[in-house]
């Protein structure tokens, strides 16, 4: 049982080193599926002539034989060249010229359509390699130089019957058959080899743009990310309400010169990486980070803002910062403010896109982070009345925020038991 399987195992190998003869380094998917479905349309092709020739020596026509044994001198120089030179162009060309031509030939030495038993035929793999691997233009073209031929050779039947060989007419009907099935085979080859490398082309193709889906969905909302893959552009919304969250690690600057960039691009990562989670958890939007900043929303593209979503968020993010560590720093400490309010949302960008928000709501946000107190989570007014049933809040008074002028603040503590 070892030994009969063997053989059979190394097929696929086999296979696999004919497809890929002509491979270089630099092909992208698509020209390999063209040098994969040449080569085997040209190896398979060739292995089927090959007794043609045979046989034709045998019964005393060499005029005859010599064609096909001229096709498969010329596909193995063919091939050697492709595997040197990795260059499919010749190949390409010298197998569509032979597969349209050889055959019309050997039409016309033995003698016209019944006496040749259809091998006409065979110029079918002219225009089918037209359209899987000769990358013509007007693969049509080929087409109808295919049927010019044949319907040329017509008013020529009776002068090639009257030089036809004597082929035993037994013999011409089993070679109608034969050259029927081998014309078929060699199609289905064709095809079969071309359907595979597509559908694995277009798997690759969906890898790929399943992968640029992810990473497009991972920097930009669902719905705008959704907007976007649709063609939509430029995109730019107003929003009447939406809550606003921005936090920043306190002393950061200085904690980041103590360390290696490795180590704290890594920390960093990691606690980033938590307050995404919880994020996603609460329905909380990310916005952005830049640098140790962190802006995040509720409401716009999402609908209306769950402000109370938002300062639960706050509440975790402040957790999640006391519990980790950055470098030899334990106890991380934030800063983060909250407003809620009118913003302008777009995407910015052509070939690197951005989904940022602008406005005043944004920008008070902003300094209720900035002109925070460590440690604290900072809210205007309009969050405070937003907050009071379900939250902890414990008012702050007026400050003197730069832009701003007088605003009233209050601290949010925790959520209500």
């Amino acid at each position: 049982m070892e030994r009969t399987s063997r053989p059979a195992s190394r097929v696929p190998g086999v296979l696999a080193a004919v497809g890929s003869i002509g491979f270089a380094t630099d092909d992208d998917d698509g020209r390999r599926m063209e040098k994969s479905v040449l080569t085997f349309t040209a190896v398979f092709t060739a292995v089927v002539v090959t007794p043609w020739a045979a046989f034709y020596y045998g019964i005393g026509i060499p005029v005859a034989a010599v064609i096909p044994t001229a096709y498969i001198l010329a596909t193995l120089a063919g091939l050697a060249h492709l595997r040197a030179t990795r260059d499919d162009r010749w190949f390409r060309i010298s197998q569509t010229a032979m597969f349209l031509v050889l055959p019309a030939l050997v039409h016309v030495a033995l003698g016209g359509f019944a006496n040749s038993s259809a091998v006409i035929l065979f110029g079918l793999a002219a225009p089918v390699g037209a359209l899987s691997f000769s990358s013509v233009r007007r693969p049509g073209l080929v087409f109808a130089a295919y049927v010019v031929i044949v319907v040329a050779m017509v008013p020529l039947e009776g002068a090639l019957q009257a030089r036809a060989p004597f082929i035993a007419t037994w013999i011409v009907t089993v070679f109608f058959a034969i050259n029927i099935v081998s014309v078929s085979v060699i199609m289905f080859v064709a095809m079969r080899t071309y359907v595979r490398s597509r559908n694995r082309l277009a798997a690759a193709l969906a890898d790929e743009r399943d992968r640029s889906d992810r990473i497009l969905r991972n920097v930009l909302p669902g719905s705008i990310a959704d907007r976007l893959v649709a063609g939509e552009h430029p995109i730019a919304d107003r929003y009447d309400r939406v809550g606003v969250l921005i936090a920043d690690i306190v002393d950061f600057t200085s904690l980041s010169e103590t360390m290696s960039a490795d180590a704290l691009v890594h920390d960093l990562n990691e606690l980033l990486g938590a307050f995404d989670a919880l994020a996603d958890r609460l329905g909380v939007t990310k916005v952005k980070t830049i640098g140790d900043a962190y802006l995040a929303i509720t409401g716009g593209a999402s609908g209306e803002p769950d402000v109370a979503a938002l300062a639960d968020f706050a509440i975790g993010m402040r957790g999640i910062a006391a519990a980790n560590a950055i470098g030899n720093r334990s106890d991380i400490v934030l800063r983060i403010g909250m407003d809620v309010g009118p913003i302008v949302a777009g995407v910015i960008g052509e070939s690197r896109f951005l989904w940022d928000i602008y406005g005043e709501t944004v920008n008070t946000a902003s300094r209720m982070e900035s002109f925070g107190v460590p440690g604290s989570i900072q809210v205007t007014d309009r969050v405070a009345q937003l907050l009071a049933v379900d939250f902890e809040l414990r008012e702050r008074g007026v400050i003197e925020v730069k832009g701003l002028g007088r605003v009233h603040t209050w601290f949010l503590e925790a959520r209500r038991a």
